[in-house]
């Protein structure tokens, strides 16, 4: 057993067989939602103890790609030439890719991918009896833990920038929309300040560099820096039993983004935001605590004004709820990503307070989700 940058990595050899374990958190937004997705514009994104975790077996035969959410569905797949080639049609298309980038690179890197695995999906991201997903961004922490495992797989060397960088590639493939601020947080785990890439310059050298080229060059407006722990300023997370549908609100959000995009409230929100999140940056770095509760309640006001003019509803009733009863015993408050539902957070300084905003949380049927931010292996 070993430990390798983000990811406790198992390897057993018997015989023939080889097993790798791959864990990748789940994500909540702290700041900076809907301008993130703006090239070189900031969030601040929390990985958190949910994990999805992929297992990869050496198989002989076949291999094959299994989930616990789809239990009684098996895809079988083989080689064509060193290709990985699944057999008809899956609901794994994200997974697939994965692994085809993945592969890509690996072979980039003069490895060989002739191997069969059985590649199996464990996700804690959702609840478990019914399935309902709680918005802590499994598609991003899927795509990660398997590029982790296939990297692993083939002892191929990789950081935990290698591995944000390889999902995103994955996600470009497959014409996925977002900031990529999820697979920030779960390649590199912590809190992170994030900016977003300019995608359009890497659909752009997609056509005509390979995975390893795009891998090792430098990405234009790409920021990812770990912030600091603060010991007196304690995430606390409530889900309104609500499910929001995030490519729905990204959508209908771009849709009217198009038309705003040159008015001067969209240029003035995205200037509002990028500050906000910067101050906070700034203040987690200080361990600055009235900076970082003025930062997250100036950004839970932008986002409603941001809301007010797209005519989207990011502040459901529940949440507004969540929100103002934490602010009633002095804590900060707001909704996490794109809103409409899901999860709202804040931040507490002491347990007394804790226990405010829960009992009060619980009479509102907001359940508290034990969830801490999940630190670097």
């Amino acid at each position: 057993m070993k430990t390798n940058g983000t990811l406790l990595v198992q390897l057993s050899k018997g015989s023939e067989r080889v097993t790798i374990t791959s864990k990748a958190p789940g994500k909540l937004f702290i700041a900076g939602e809907y301008a993130v997705v703006e090239p070189g514009h900031g969030a601040i994104v929390a990985a958190v103890s949910r994990y999805l975790t992929v297992t990869i077996n050496e198989a002989t035969s076949v291999g094959t790609l299994t989930s616990t959410q789809n239990p009684d569905l098996v895809v079988e797949w083989t080689r064509e030439g060193e290709l990985f080639q699944a057999k008809g049609e899956h609901p794994y298309k994200l997974v697939e890719e994965a692994i085809l980038v993945a592969e890509q690179y690996v072979r980039e890197c003069g490895t060989p991918t002739n191997a069969l695995y059985s590649l199996s999906i464990t996700s804690e991201l959702d609840d478990a009896k019914s399935g309902i997903k709680y918005g802590l961004g499994s598609s991003g922490a899927v795509v990660v833990a398997t590029i982790q495992a296939v990297l692993d797989f083939y002892k191929t060397p990789r950081t935990p920038l290698l591995v944000y960088k390889l999902s995103v590639l994955t996600n470009l493939r497959l014409s996925q929309r977002g900031s990529f601020g999820d697979i920030a947080a779960s390649s590199f785990r912590g809190m992170v300040y994030y900016t977003s890439p300019d995608r359009s310059e890497l659909l752009v050298k997609l056509q005509s560099q390979t995975i390893k080229e795009i891998c090792d060059s430098d990405w234009k407006d790409l920021t990812i820096v770990r912030l600091p722990k603060i010991p007196d300023f304690t995430l606390l997370v409530g889900w309104t039993g609500q499910v929001a549908i995030t490519d729905s609100l990204i959508q209908a959000t771009e849709k009217k983004r198009k038309v705003a995009t040159d008015s001067a409230f969209y240029k003035e929100f995205l200037k509002k935001s990028h500050a906000i999140v910067q101050g906070l940056q700034s203040a987690w770095k200080n361990e600055d605590i009235p900076a970082l509760q003025e930062g997250i309640r100036a950004n839970r006001a932008l986002l409603n004004q941001f809301a007010q003019v797209m005519q989207l509803e990011i502040e459901t009733p529940a949440l507004q709820t969540l929100c103002d009863l934490a602010e009633q015993v002095g804590a900060c408050a707001k909704t996490s990503g794109a809103g409409g539902g899901d999860c709202g957070i804040c931040f507490t300084q002491n347990e007394h307070q804790r226990q405010q905003i829960e009992t009060q949380w619980a009479k509102a049927q907001i359940q508290v989700l034990p969830l801490t931010i999940a630190e670097a292996w």
